[in-house]
């Protein structure tokens, strides 16, 4: 019978098996700078609104740069210098001596004014001096950095393109730098050369291409996405590396989406809710306590109470019949009313009564509430 332990240790190798056909172990790399040395790289970057300093220093400034951080995680990885005329040109042979690499890099300046590049003879040096056959567990990385804007390379060999990817150990990145459309007089437009430099890109190894004007901080970006190993990094067009935008244009942007968001939605207008109805009162004139009484009594019975209490009540009110209404005479307003009747303070017509007579004055009638103003008949009047 097999024993555990033995069994537990097989387990952890076939374990250890799966990550290595799962996870490439990372190679060592051969790196070459293919630097590109004609007088365009005179130019100058653009920190801001402030001219900077020219394209051949800081690209010496990036490739010493990039070395050093290369070697401090693999001080196995080997790099070589390649310049670029009409034709490329092997400068160095393949070193991992980084002070040999710094003063060869320090030692290039620009060489003329070229009007012409022949890309054949770049992956040529290449294939010459690489040693693709010799299978020494390592890749091949070529970063060519180009600085023309109106000078188109020439196609490159199809054949000598298919030795270098069918090894599969061949890569090729590439950062264009050039000046604006508008800026370059001739036919030939920084798009065509940048169209011309992806052609030498195979899918059997894809690379990295970018191209810029005058941003340095872009080019120092690409230059540090350029440091991954091409084994282990993502597709160029997967890899979206995005810095958040600003406060104020993201404050922009949240406002035009609550714009749309506003648009789409339907417009839910307030229901208007049915307003009381308007009680018309009616003028009643000035009344002596008694009708005063009369008509509170009125009130309390549910005439002009809460309409509530009679739900065929309308929103006009009616006066009841035992209210006197100032277009009334003195006599239909006794027969509406004949327990409320007030003792007018005029005499009616046909009486004996007088201004000295004990039933009322000229002032006011000697009732027993003791008011008698007359207002009542002289409003009638």
């Amino acid at each position: 019978m097999e024993s555990p332990v033995l069994s537990q240790h097989d387990d952890l190798d076939g374990v250890e098996r799966k990550k290595e056909k799962v996870l490439p172990k990372i190679q060592r790399e051969k790196i070459i700078f293919c630097i590109d040395l004609d007088l365009s790289m005179d130019e100058c970057f653009m920190v801001g609104d402030k001219m900077n300093d020219t394209r051949i220093n800081r690209t010496k400034q990036l490739l010493k740069w990039f070395i050093e951080q290369k070697t401090s995680w693999n001080s196995g990885h080997e790099f070589a210098v390649m310049i670029l005329g009409e034709r490329a040109v092997w400068h160095m042979d393949f070193t991992s001596d980084t002070m040999l690499l710094s003063h060869v890099i320090d030692e290039l300046y620009t060489m003329g004014k070229f009007t012409a590049f022949n890309s054949t003879s770049l992956f040529k040096e290449i294939l010459e001096h690489a040693n693709l056959d010799e299978d020494d567990g390592s890749i091949i990385r070529a970063i060519m950095i180009y600085t023309r804007s109106d000078v188109l390379p020439s196609m490159p060999d199809r054949e000598v393109l298919d030795v270098l990817y069918s090894s599969r150990r061949f890569y090729y990145d590439c950062i264009y730098i050039h000046l604006k459309a508008a800026e370059v007089p001739g036919p030939i437009k920084p798009q065509h050369v940048y169209d011309r430099l992806t052609e030498m890109e195979d899918q059997r190894s894809p690379g990295y291409y970018y191209e810029l004007t005058r941003l340095l901080k872009k080019f120092a970006t690409a230059m540090g996405e350029l440091l991954a190993h091409p084994r282990v990094r993502p597709i160029q067009d997967d890899l979206m590396s995005k810095m958040p935008p600003p406060p104020s244009v993201k404050r922009l942007e949240d406002m035009a989406l609550k714009q749309q968001l506003q648009q789409e939605q339907p417009r839910n207008y307030p229901q208007q809710t049915p307003s009381a109805p308007v009680r018309t009162t009616i003028p009643v004139a000035h009344k002596s306590p008694e009708k005063t009484a009369g008509v509170s009594s009125q009130k309390s019975g549910g005439v002009f109470g809460n309409p509530s209490s009679d739900p065929s009540s309308s929103s006009t009110l009616v006066a009841p019949s035992s209210v006197s209404s100032p277009f009334m005479s003195a006599a239909e307003r006794e027969r509406s009313n004949p327990s409320s009747r007030v003792k007018a303070d005029m005499p009616h017509a046909g009486s004996t009564s007088g201004p000295g007579s004990p039933t009322g004055s000229g002032v006011g009638s000697a009732t027993a509430s003791g008011s008698g103003t007359g207002m009542d008949d002289a409003i009638l009047i």
